[in-house]
């Protein structure tokens, strides 16, 4: 009988276990998909910055944008 429980017990240990290391895979997915957002966000940044230098100095040349 108390070997049946403890059975039961592990099983429900190691299944835990299991859910608990797909929270963490998730978890980690998340973290990567905010960390891929702000670098989008820097290079749209970085972008609009070329964009601006170059329309000055096209301005700066003469040259009508």
């Amino acid at each position: 009988m108390f070997e049946l429980f403890a059975v039961g017990l592990e099983m429900q240990k190691r299944m835990i276990d299991a859910q608990m290391q797909g929270v963490e895979a998730a978890r980690d997915m998340v973290e990567a998909a905010q960390r891929q957002v702000k670098s989008g966000m820097a290079v749209a940044q970085a972008n609009d910055a070329g964009m601006k230098a170059m329309k000055n100095w096209m301005n700066l040349w003469g040259i009508r944008t």
